[in-house]
């Protein structure tokens, strides 16, 4: 069944909402907070989001999480605000208001994150445009602004270096590739996680923009889950919005229920 257009249904999601006693909303930040930008570095919330995230944080009706593939200390920074549940690493570390998680197998890895994140600066570093990001427990390596006829071989050599590793994963995403430890975690079971451990009886309302939130699309399949997306593709979301003006334009109607 194709998505609904949130904005669209706004009246009907009005009663769904109000009959629920809590909420709790978790939200991408590139590409759903934030327009994706040329790099990492340059994205930065808008200080009206910032401001509806804090009325949304300071009503008890409201709990807020961040679900990103960016470092933890990262989200946290970009986003600066005390009482939301950040989830960074696609969810491989999470911390909030009493809760303090990271992936014990993660973590185990991280000295051969540490190797290959080296390994792959080494092999790409003569390559126009790719940013090989270490994140600890996760690297991205990110090809947006690198020449079309040169992706094929950037994608071919992280997944030789990768293979020199046990237990490491790599998986595509908008414009990057993610290297992650081959878990059976995501950001769908980090956000099915945040739900049961804070607050069980809440209705889960997640968007996200990217391959990777769809795992949370299926595990949060009875919350309201929302694609962002200008072009329509297949998901497992039940709606969409097009673009972050919209999801701002949705934590402005939240914050007025």
């Amino acid at each position: 069944m194709e998505p609904k257009h949130l904005l669209n249904e706004w009246q009907n999601m009005v009663n769904l909402l109000r009959a629920s006693s809590s909420l709790f909303i978790l939200l991408d930040f590139d590409g759903t907070l934030t327009p994706i930008v040329r790099r990492p570095q340059e994205a930065y919330l808008s200080t009206e989001t910032k401001q509806l995230l804090k009325i949304l944080a300071d009503n008890p009706r409201f709990k807020i999480a961040i679900v990103s593939g960016r470092m933890l200390n990262d989200v946290k920074e970009r986003v600066g605000l005390e009482g939301l549940y950040y989830a960074g690493n696609h969810g491989l570390q999470i911390t909030g208001p009493n809760l303090n998680f990271t992936h014990p197998k993660a973590k185990k890895l991280v000295g051969s994150i540490e190797k290959l994140a080296n390994s792959l600066k080494s092999v790409l570093s003569g390559i126009e445009g790719v940013i090989v990001e270490n994140k600890i427990f996760t690297i991205s390596v990110h090809y947006r602004l690198t020449p079309l006829e040169k992706i094929g071989w950037v994608k071919k050599k992280v997944l030789n270096e990768a293979n020199q590793f046990q237990q490491i994963l790599v998986t595509q995403g908008k414009k990057v590739l993610e290297v992650k430890p081959s878990v059976d975690w995501n950001k769908g079971e980090a956000a099915r996680f945040l739900v049961k451990s804070v607050a069980p009886a809440s209705l889960p309302i997640y968007a996200g923009d990217d391959n990777t939130d769809e795992d949370a699309f299926i595990k949060l399949k009875e919350g309201v889950t929302i694609l962002v997306a200008e072009e329509f593709k297949k998901t497992n979301a039940k709606y969409y919005l097009r673009n972050t003006n919209e999801v701002q334009d949705l934590l402005r109607r939240l914050a007025n229920l």
